[in-house]
Parts: C-alpha cells; structure tokens; sequence
C-alpha cells in the first residue's frame, strides 16, 4: 500500500465520447501528475467502473485505478472479488477496491432491488469486505453469514500486488466511518449530508468541526491500526489562481454555509497555488488527511498544486 503520509492525488473521471477520448483523458491524468483515477458507480451515463478503469490502465503506465466507490448491493462479493482480481493481474498491480453500501434509492427502484435501511446496508458491507478481502488474500471462504453464504469459494488469478489489493471505505456518517476505521486500508470521509436534500448544496457538515469528529470516529473504530491507515478526503470545491476570500464570499451563496465556513474547511480548495498547496500539507499534518480526490472538472486547474506537493 502507499506512503500512507506522502501526499497522493486522485481525479475523478466520469466518461469521454469514445474509446480514444477515454485513453486520452487517462493519460492527461498522469501526465498532469496525478496518482490516482477513479470513477463512481452509477446508473446514469457515466462509464461503468471496471471496464473503464481496465481501458484506463491499458493507456496508462503509472496511474492507479479506484472505484469511488462500488455500490455493494449491485454486485455478489465473489463475483467482485474475480473481477478485481483480473484487474490487478492486467493493470500490473495498480487496483485500489472501493466499496460503499449504496446510497441512490432511485437507483435500487431501477434495479427492482429492496432499499434496506442504512444499519442492514451497512451490515451487509461488512460481509462483504470481509469476503472480499479473505478471496483476494487467496483464500478458499466458507462463510455463514446472515447475508452471504459462500462454500469453499476460492479465486483464480490471485491479485499481484505486493501487500494485497487496498480496500478503500468511507462515508461522512459515524457507522460508515467506524466501520471504515475497523476494515479499511484506506478511509475516505465525506461531507455530512444528514438532512441535506440537495448533493450540490454544501451545506454545514463541510466544516472543519466535523471534520475533526469525523477523523475522532475512525481513530476510535481502528485503535492500534489507526497509524497504518491512508486517509482520503474527497474536494468538493476548488478553485485555484483566486482570491481567496472573494472567491469564498461568492460561493457560500446559497450553500446553507458561510464564507467563513468555507475558508476553513477541508473540503475546499481556494486561492493561489501557494496558498492551496499549503493548506493541504496543514490538513496532512493537523488532520492526518494525505490522500486528496478532485472532480473531473478541477483537473486542469489542479493540476499546478499537484506538481507543487505531489510526494511530500
């Protein structure tokens, strides 16, 4: 697993219009610097995760691939343990697993699936991931659980990477983060979105007090393993060659937050690249963050900071 302090830089890719505009953008990740491109896992007319990330790592060289994150209930643990299996052999060991217990109701309608409620979706993650990880280690899993039953089920090809495929998990709420804090090589804390109706709305959970109880949550579910663990911190704005506190004043408008609340956060990115390369290497250093992804939209502008503390 990586340098869990050294600071890494994930995009988040979504779709191209064809095949050569997919590798293309790929290969504009990594030239820009990036460590990491991932995608997430819905319905609508983004790619599908793995054979986008398996196009990705034929066109790339370095990047590593991640699923920001993979539904959990769209897929049988043993079916997803192969498949991510084959895209380690064929990436050369660049997998990262990211798993989620689904969120998008709308999407479970679609499907036909039941929308338990979020304790029994959580559980049923848990499941998995153990799973998962025991079959990637090479395993032959028997296991009786109360949502998965596997018979002597074992994995062929084994993943190549050395220490295993990293498991990423995470969530803004204190059961997905404790949960995180307990299985996971790598933990991604988003926003707090407890009663916010709209995703595109910030809102209060993006503040650094949060932020704080957040991190509290995972180092009391990880206790000793804490120190081993990568934290993840996906940006939600970013703005880079600005003024900072203009550039905050104009968008706390109607955020259900204040400027104030966005120059302190962790989830923004605002102001000169100095400036943002120095707020990161303080949210590494006071909040243990070292691992940071950014949308497919701020990657050029990004792309400046990258350069500037990219291995620090």
């Amino acid at each position: 697993m990586p340098d869990a302090r050294r600071l890494r830089f994930a995009v988040q890719l979504l779709a191209a219009p064809d095949g050569p505009g997919w590798a293309t953008l790929a290969r504009q990740a990594e030239d820009s610097g990036f460590d990491v491109v991932s995608l997430p896992d819905h319905l609508g007319e983004q790619f599908a995760p793995l054979p986008a990330l398996t196009a990705a790592a034929c066109a790339t060289s370095r990047l590593r691939l991640s699923m920001f994150v993979l539904a959990n209930d769209m897929r049988h643990p043993g079916v997803l343990a192969k498949e991510v299996a084959t895209l380690d052999v064929l990436s050369g060991g660049r997998v990262e697993l990211g798993l989620g217990a689904g969120w998008d109701r709308a999407e479970y309608a679609a499907l036909g699936l039941p929308f338990d409620r979020p304790s029994v979706r959580i559980a049923r993650l848990e499941e998995a991931v153990r799973a998962i990880r025991a079959l990637l280690a090479g395993e032959a899993v028997s296991q009786q659980g109360e949502h998965y039953q596997l018979q002597g089920l074992s994995v062929r090809p084994r993943p190549v990477q050395a220490g295993g495929v990293p498991i990423v998990l995470g969530g803004g709420g204190r059961k997905m983060l404790s949960l995180a804090g307990r299985l996971g090589d790598i933990v991604s804390v988003a926003a707090e979105n407890n009663g916010r109706n709209d995703p595109s709305v910030l809102g209060p959970g993006i503040t650094r007090a949060v932020v704080e109880n957040q991190v509290g949550w995972v180092r009391d579910a990880a206790g000793a393993r804490f120190d081993r663990i990568e934290m993840n911190l996906r940006v939600r704005m970013a703005a880079i060659g600005v003024d900072r506190e203009a550039e905050a004043r104009s968008g706390a408008v109607g955020m259900d937050c204040s400027a104030d609340d966005l120059l302190g956060s962790p989830f923004c990115l605002l102001g000169r690249v100095d400036e943002v390369a120095d707020q990161l290497l303080r949210t590494r250093d006071e909040l243990g963050f070292s691992y940071f992804t950014v949308s497919q939209r701020h990657m050029e502008q990004m792309a400046p900071v990258v350069e500037r503390v990219a291995g620090r």
